[in-house]
């Protein structure tokens, strides 16, 4: 059994429109590539009382349910100041640049709410403006 002939381009009804702008998204710093947004930031009352500021090695960071465009290097075991934690490095796919990390595993069972969660160091991304 044969196979239709490819349509030629004047046969061809598809039109390609571009995707639509995330809202109020964060994008790499280095180039510009979108990471994530605001509206997937990990809301407050998620996270315990006694966790509410996080830090990464160049500063401040925050927790976000997901991220877009990005490489996950292999899972590895980190010592934190909240105990033992099964990490992977997350990079920019567009310019291989350092992001943050996602928490796969925390060890110890009081910090085990942070796992799925990608904690993105804020000094590494930029908010880009909306386009209404």
């Amino acid at each position: 059994r044969r196979l239709p002939a490819p349509p030629t381009a004047k046969e061809s009804k598809r039109i390609s429109r571009p995707l639509p702008k995330i809202p109020r998204a964060l994008a790499c710093k280095q180039c510009g590539t979108c990471i994530t947004s605001h509206n997937v930031l990990l809301p407050a009352s998620s996270i315990p009382p006694n966790s509410r500021s996080f830090r990464g090695f160049a500063g401040k960071a925050s927790l976000f349910t997901e991220t877009y465009n990005v490489i996950l290097a292999k899972p590895g075991v980190q010592l934190m100041v909240t105990g033992a934690h099964t990490m992977q490095e997350i990079t920019c796919a567009t310019c291989r640049s350092y992001i943050g990390w996602k928490i796969v595993r925390a060890h110890e069972s009081s910090e085990t709410w942070k796992e799925g969660y990608s904690l993105l160091e804020l000094e590494n991304l930029y908010l880009q403006p909306d386009l209404t």
